[in-house]
């Protein structure tokens, strides 16, 4: 691949990541703190609870 080629690819690469941060940077803007998931362990246990207990659904 010569210089110029190389070049070209760099570019298409760096508009895509570019896209890419926007689409991220837009998604992330409705996420507050209290609607992500807190407690990984939290919410594994309620998981299991909902699906190896009955009784937790009622």
């Amino acid at each position: 691949m010569d210089n110029i080629g190389a070049i070209a690819l760099l570019e298409s690469v760096l508009t895509a990541f570019e896209a890419a941060k926007k689409l991220l940077t837009t998604a992330q803007v409705p996420l507050s703190p209290k609607n992500l998931l807190r407690e990984i362990r939290e919410t594994g246990a309620t998981l299991d609870c909902f699906a190896y207990d009955p009784s937790c659904q009622e």
